[in-house]
């Protein structure tokens, strides 16, 4: 398996815009310095006047490079003839960020047309304003230079999350609050609603959506020549009392199947549902299998199967602890973390501990067997801060999922393996993606899908600044 150089360049380059995005401040702040006293009288009179000339926020707060846009500098104190400069590290860079025009509408509104060059550097800019005579208001880190490009609208209602993704670019999941609405987003018709429910899955055609309805049963919506989808309810064994499709593949003679899981009371009511891991098979009859079962691994009561490669291997967890391969129904080897996610080729298996770092396992060229105990994949903090989840990888061994970052946050992750020796290799350090100008903490956003085939585009959810988060991609050039 080659190392693509391109690939790592562009990795290296989101993980320096990481490390300037992980420390920065809100717009218009100061960097926190040694606490100091002051008197209360002194700190009134330096209170600036409300008609002082200060910047306090952009919008929208991000743009993606290689796009002309409007921007929004909201603050106090500009004047007619004001002029807006994107500055990086306090240094205007205008063959990267230039401002074409800025329109005074008001004392505390301007609007700025700028141009963001394709190779603009993926970081926190400030915003600074020059007035007609002269003086001079910056806002620190206003505005975030992103390769962020959100989905549609982003969400059909509420926070979106992001479940999958094929190698056309197709990316399902689910949005709201307590009642969630499953959707698919496809360039070509937008992001449409499949109903209440959750998508999870998705055909590599295109043409089948899995997951599961509001009731919650295994659901499938199957794609109809109008660009419309037509939900199926997945076929339930005797007994069952939910469920639901977790991920979709095709086999070499073009057969699709899903994996996931099936559940059935427990002996005793107060130990809740048990998961069965199944699979199911779409004939040729356009008519679903029975579901399949696949075996529980001794020790444990419930698991569940969260992805299928075209292999037929599947993977899957037992709760929060261990996660499980299964080479066949009947034949497996127990992981030491959770697995979320195993590659075409099947040789690598991504996922992750509870509370801990996000982790692989590998198969060994030589004997093919699986390397069950989990190497851990350092974060954005590195051990001051390890806990992760890797949620896909390819065969090119890019992986993506989410990482802890030197303030706390949780935030899309890039990591690299180098799988063309006996043994993987980590290429470099791990790359942060850029999000949507919000440098807050309080809203954790994932990296969820990645492609086979370059450039590698990869799904998942950035935050605005307001606090919602949205569907996006990125393209890792």
């Amino acid at each position: 398996m080659m190392t693509s150089r391109v690939l790592l360049s562009r990795l290296i380059r989101l993980a320096t815009a990481g490390m300037l995005a992980g420390g920065v401040l809100a717009c218009g702040q100061e960097p926190a310095v040694a606490p100091r006293a002051i008197s209360v009288r002194a700190a009134l009179a330096a209170k600036p006047p409300s008609n002082s000339l200060s910047v306090t926020s952009a919008s929208p707060a991000f743009g993606d490079q290689a796009t002309t846009i409007d921007v929004h500098v909201l603050g106090s104190g500009f004047t007619s003839g004001a002029n807006a400069t994107w500055l990086l590290h306090g240094v205007a860079d205008p063959a990267h960020v230039r401002t074409n025009s800025t329109t005074f509408i008001s004392s505390t509104e301007l609007v700025a047309n700028i141009t963001i060059a394709s190779d603009a550097q993926l970081a926190f800019w400030d915003v600074q304003v020059a007035l007609a005579g002269g003086k001079n208001g910056v806002g620190s880190e206003c505005f975030e230079v992103t390769s962020a490009q959100i989905l549609g609208p982003g969400t059909i209602g509420g926070d979106a999350a992001v479940s999958a993704m094929n190698d056309q670019g197709q990316v399902v999941g689910l949005a709201g609050g307590s009642t969630q609405t499953a959707w698919v987003y496809d360039d070509a018709f937008g992001m449409v609603s499949l109903g209440t429910g959750q998508a999870l899955g998705i055909d590599p055609l295109g043409a089948v959506v899995v997951g599961r309805d509001g009731n919650p049963v295994a659901t499938a919506w199957l794609r109809q020549p109008d660009n419309s989808w037509l939900p199926q309810s997945l076929p339930r064994p005797v007994g069952s009392v939910g469920g639901g499709a977790q991920a979709a593949t095709r086999t070499a003679d073009g057969t699709l199947i899903a994996a996931g899981w099936d559940d059935i009371p427990g002996v005793r009511k107060s130990a809740g549902n048990v998961s069965r891991p199944v699979v199911w098979r779409l004939g040729t009859d356009g008519l679903w299998s029975t579901p399949q079962f696949y075996s529980i691994p001794s020790g444990f009561t419930s698991a569940t199967a969260s992805d299928v490669n075209r292999l037929e291997q599947v993977v899957g967890q037992m709760g929060t602890t261990a996660g499980v391969v299964w080479e066949n129904p009947t034949t497996y080897a127990v992981l030491d973390g959770v697995s979320t996610h195993i590659n075409p080729a099947g040789t690598l298996i991504v996922g992750g501990r509870n509370n801990g770092p996000a982790l692989y396992w590998w198969r060994d060229p030589a004997t093919h067997a699986w390397h069950t105990t989990g190497v851990p994949l350092p974060s954005l903090a590195g051990a001051s801060c390890p806990g992760g989840l890797a949620r896909d990888v390819n065969d090119a061994g890019v992986i993506v999922g989410w990482s802890c970052t030197p303030s706390g946050a949780k935030l899309p992750t890039v990591w690299l393996l180098d799988f063309s020796g006996a043994v993987p290799v980590l290429v470099g350090t791990p790359a942060q993606l850029p999000g949507l100008g919000s440098k807050s903490n309080a809203f954790p956003t994932a990296a969820a899908g990645v492609t086979e085939t370059t450039p590698y585009v990869v799904s998942g959810t950035a935050s605005t600044t307001g606090g919602v988060k949205l569907a996006v991609r990125w393209r890792l050039r």
